[in-house]
């Protein structure tokens, strides 16, 4: 009797080590994406001259986000461009990643109200997990190997 309910907690930790990886994963998934759309931001500034107000504004178009990407752009204009009139990067930057993730999660929201397949199993969000877990393993393997 004792066995079995270990098997039963094993499990249930399991379940609760994965969920606590995919929150994890979710998060740098966000940050990944904050930190794209921040380097399109940079990329205009130097090499277009845009001022930041421009360059934010320009770069609040999500066309990959398909059939969603309104909800990324509400959130842009609603976090973003107020903050893009002053010229501290880090509180820009701060509102461009809490537009990522109010837009993820509004997306989310909306996948799961269309009954469309979640986020998790979209080749963008499936290619950032390979590549991140490739990294990963390549760094642990180079640790086991003797120096």
């Amino acid at each position: 009797m004792e066995e079995g309910r270990k098997k039963k907690r094993d499990r249930r930790r399991d379940r609760a080590e994965g969920k606590e990886f995919m929150d994890a994963a979710r998060e740098a998934f966000v940050r990944y994406m904050a930190l794209e759309k921040w380097r399109e931001v940079e990329d205009m500034r130097e090499t277009l001259g845009f001022d930041w107000a421009q360059a934010a504004k320009e770069a609040g178009q999500f066309p990959g986000r398909g059939s969603y990407h309104r909800l990324w752009v509400r959130r842009w204009e609603e976090d973003v461009l107020p903050q893009a009139t002053g010229t501290d990067p880090g509180k820009l930057f701060a509102a461009l990643e809490a537009a990522i993730t109010a837009a993820v999660r509004d997306e989310e929201e909306e996948r799961k109200a269309r009954g469309d397949r979640p986020l998790d199993e979209e080749p963008e969000y499936k290619g950032f997990l390979d590549a991140a877990l490739g990294k990963l393993y390549r760094e642990a393997a180079g640790e086991l190997e003797p120096g």
